[in-house]
This record gives C-alpha cells, sequence and structure tokens, in this order.
C-alpha cells in the first residue's frame, strides 16, 4: 500500500485495525511508515519496509520498485508465514504481488480504489499490466460500483469484482461535542463553547479536507467561496490537507482578496475534532471512488455538500443525507451553500441523517466481515 495521508492507504491502515481487533495478524509491506501508525502501532500489527537503494544504473530512471517491493514480499511470506497479500491500489502493487504469487505461490488479492482504474489504469503506460495482473488475481474488491463497471467497461475485466465500500468504526469516529472552531490573528483554534471568557463569533465556518490533487478542484473552491463572501461575508473557509495544488491555492487566496476567510491548516491529526466543530463539509472533485473524507463528516454529523463524482452517489442520497449537486459548476456549488448556510433546519437534517446513514450501511462491523470472506475464499482456490 502507499503509506501516505491518501484514500488507499487511509483505508489499509483503517481496515488492519478492524482485523487485528478480531485476532488477525497483518504486515504492511512499504517503504515507509504509514501516516496513521505515526502515533500508535495496536498489537498484531507490522510494518516491513522495502529495501531502496541507489545504483548509477538507476540514475535516469530511479530504482525499480516493482521489483523491489516483490522480493520484500517474499521474504516477509517466508518469515511471517503469510496467508495472502494485500494489494490496496492496483499500480504497481497488484504486479509485484502477482510476481511474488508467481515465485512462492502465495493468493492475493487486489482492491481497486480510483485512478488505478478510471485515469492511471487506463494509460497505455500502464494498462497492459494493470488489466493482467488484476484478471489473474486471487480476488478483486472495488470501493463502488461505479469503479467496478469502470473496470468491467473501460480496463476491459471479465472476472468477478466485489464491492466493498469504505467504512468507518462508528464506536471511534462519533461527533466531538462542546467545541467550536474560532479563528484568532489568523489562527485557527478549538474552543470550550461553556467557556464563559470565549466570545464566539456568529460566523459560520466550511471545511475541506483533500490531498490537494487537480482531481480536487480545491483552486474552484476558492473562486467558489468568493462567490458565498460576497454574498455572506462573514462565512469563513477550513482547509486541511497539502499536496500538488497548494501554491496555487494559497495565490488565488491572495488574488481573489480571500485571506481573512480562508485558512490553511496543512495535514492535521484532530479531524475529528475539527469536522464536529464546522458548520458544512464541502467536497467538489471531478471525480471519486468512495471518498473516505465523506464517511468521516458524515460520522461526525457534519452536513455535507459535494459533487455527484464517481461513486459518491452510492453513499450520499441527494436531498436525504446531504445536498449532491446536479453538475460541476461553480454557480451552482456556490448557491448550494449560500442556500444551506441559511437553512438551519435542513443542516440539522442532513446532519442526523448522515451519521444514520453511516451506521446503518458503512460501519466496520457491516463491512470488515465482507473483506474477510474474499481472503477466505482467495487461500480456499
Amino acid at each position: 500500500m502507499y503509506p501516505s495521508v491518501g484514500g488507499s492507504g487511509y483505508l489499509a491502515t483503517r481496515l488492519s485495525h478492524a482485523l487485528a481487533k478480531r485476532e488477525h495478524i497483518i504486515h504492511f509491506i512499504t517503504y515507509e511508515r504509514p501516516f496513521s501508525l505515526m502515533w500508535e502501532q495496536p498489537r498484531g500489527i507490522y510494518v516491513d519496509l522495502v529495501d531502496r537503494f541507489d545504483y548509477p544504473l538507476f540514475k535516469a530512471v530511479g530504482p525499480p520498485y516493482s521489483m523491489a517491493l516483490a522480493s520484500k514480499i517474499l521474504k516477509v511470506v517466508k518469515e511471517a508465514k503469510l496467508d495472502i497479500i494485500h494489494a490496496h491500489y492496483a499500480i504497481p502493487h497488484a504486479m509485484s504481488a502477482y510476481m511474488a504469487r508467481e515465485i512462492s505461490g502465495i493468493p492475493y488479492v487486489v482492491t481497486l480504489h480510483g485512478s488505478d482504474v478510471h485515469t492511471l489504469g487506463l494509460d497505455p503506460a500502464y494498462k497492459p499490466v494493470v488489466q493482467h495482473t488484476v484478471q489473474e488475481a486471487n480476488g478483486v474488491t472495488a470501493v463502488s460500483e461505479f469503479l467496478k463497471n469502470k473496470a468491467i467497461n473501460e480496463l476491459e475485466i471479465s472476472r468477478e469484482i466485489h464491492v466493498i465500500p469504505n467504512f468507518i468504526d462508528v464506536e471511534e469516529f462519533q461527533p466531538v461535542k462542546g467545541y467550536r472552531l474560532v479563528v484568532e490573528s489568523g489562527c485557527v483554534s478549538l474552543r470550550n463553547v461553556e467557556d464563559p471568557e470565549i466570545i464566539l463569533p456568529e460566523e459560520k465556518v466550511l471545511f475541506h479536507a483533500s490531498n490537494f490533487r487537480k482531481v480536487k478542484r480545491v483552486v474552484d473552491l476558492i473562486e467558489i467561496m468568493r462567490i458565498v463572501v460576497d454574498h455572506q461575508p462573514e462565512t469563513r473557509m477550513i482547509i486541511a490537507g497539502d499536496g500538488p495544488t497548494r501554491i496555487e491555492v494559497e495565490r488565488k487566496i491572495e488574488e481573489l482578496d480571500l485571506c481573512n476567510n480562508v485558512h490553511l491548516l496543512g495535514v492535521k491529526s484532530n479531524i475529528q475534532e475539527i469536522m464536529s466543530a464546522a458548520d458544512i463539509f464541502l467536497l467538489n472533485s471531478t471525480m471519486e471512488g468512495m471518498p473516505l473524507v465523506l464517511l468521516e463528516a458524515m460520522a461526525c454529523e457534519l452536513p455535507i455538500i459535494t459533487t455527484p463524482a464517481g461513486g459518491i452517489p452510492e453513499l450520499v442520497r441527494p436531498g436525504i443525507d446531504g445536498e449532491v449537486t446536479k453538475g460541476f459548476e461553480q454557480e451552482e456549488f456556490a448557491e448550494a451553500i449560500i442556500d444551506l448556510l441559511n437553512d438551519e433546519k435542513s443542516r440539522k437534517k442532513y446532519a442526523k441523517a448522515g451519521r444514520r446513514r453511516v451506521e446503518e450501511s458503512f460501519s466496520a462491523q457491516a463491512i470488515v466481515p465482507l473483506y474477510e470472506k474474499v481472503f477466505e475464499e482467495a487461500v480456499e482456490k
């Protein structure tokens, strides 16, 4: 898996925590310690780092990571007596798992997450290998029906694909009551609403969190915020995360004179508290598999406004669990924000409905056994 903050790595670590609680032993095989294991490493979870080294021959193309990963898989298979490999995100993990199986016989399952199917996976530079290593896996899962259909129709996969949506531990991820986001001198802080010395502002706080890739359209979100602020000047937007378009985002904030309304937090570990203290969560993507960040927001009873990208409508039912725009235009998204800011009744309705939706259909208790079933079938083949 990829150890960074992205969705595939986050699901892999979240799944490992849930599986470890069910007495399974998990080995992460990756190039650095996963982000979500920086602060704790639960019992039954191990991290095995891939050996990487520079060599003059590799100067132009970089070290052959796929081969080093396959070699590390084989080493861990032998030493830890693994039963199965779970490859999160097909590129390059499915290929490395395939090589390891050809050498050692260990079965592997591939989970398709998003751009490994609908974007990168379709690139001629990768498609033949992605096709073959997904088609030949001992088991394949996808995080949404949307991705399953993409894999069948565009990646031309003809084998069975199990749709297992992303999930959240609803016992662990709950709204944190009693706090409010406050901006003082450009700094964002969480304040106790019961503190008599704190005078809380009347302003509404919008929240967005992502890896700042172009598909997330964070720059567009800043332009949307300009429209919102023109109608409701006291509105603020807090953005957590980091990534490729951050500099563009910073420049757009300055260009549109939004320095007092938009605040960048960088990568944060207390997302649960921040979500619980905001008024609305925004996701303006053009393509998604099954965004974990929406599950988190819904679990925290944070009302949602999002686009109909990819698998999102499988999670957020328009007008029931949150607001889903019909298209991807800035004006429509801005109008949805303004309307919901002025509609406290709908915000409360979406807050409760979103939490209920996650509890009923996207909890760890409901989803983790589906993965176990796929693993068992793959081992028995």
